[in-house]
């Protein structure tokens, strides 16, 4: 299967139908899985650029039939789960207006307090399956922009089903 940006799928529109182009490489690339699984969606969902957590997929995958879908389906569940990519650039510029110092460094504590009061807070489970994502040392500390690349990369496993 084609991987990298080339392979992955922007939609200007969720509601629009894919241009010619879009539909090619996913009847293409549906074809190599064996669509009967529903992991398998999972897989083809995040390599087309969608970067949910684990626990999102999971979520979003518990309607699929366990027959799976057929390229209609596929194409149905994409665009109805779609959300525009956040760029790695982005989430950068999000941690350095609280990295004073310009460390590139960041506490988990600190980190785990902003997302949970400020703003839209975020639910602390939500957070916690952010912070998995980064490599945290024994003081408590990550580095953010190692910690922006592998958001921007997603999980590359697929949840187990219950």
């Amino acid at each position: 299967m084609k991987t990298g940006a080339g392979f992955e799928i922007k939609l200007d529109d969720p509601e629009a139908d894919l241009s010619q182009d879009q539909y090619e490489k996913v009847v293409d690339n549906f074809k190599l899985l064996d669509q009967s699984k529903t992991g398998q969606v999972g897989i083809l969902f995040r390599a087309f650029g969608q970067n949910p957590t684990d626990e999102e997929l999971a979520e979003m995958l518990r309607p699929i039939p366990q027959v799976g879908l057929d390229v209609d389906g596929f194409i149905r569940f994409f665009k109805g789960n779609y959300r525009t990519p956040t760029t790695e650039d982005t989430l950068l510029k999000a941690f350095q207006v609280f990295d004073l110092e310009d460390t590139g460094i960041m506490s988990r504590e600190k980190f785990k307090e902003m997302l949970t009061s400020l703003g839209d807070p975020m639910q602390e489970h939500e957070v916690d399956a952010i912070l998995r994502e980064a490599e945290v040392d024994e003081k408590g500390l990550f580095d953010y922009k190692s910690l922006a690349k592998r958001l921007c990369e997603g999980p590359k496993r697929i949840p187990d089903m219950p």
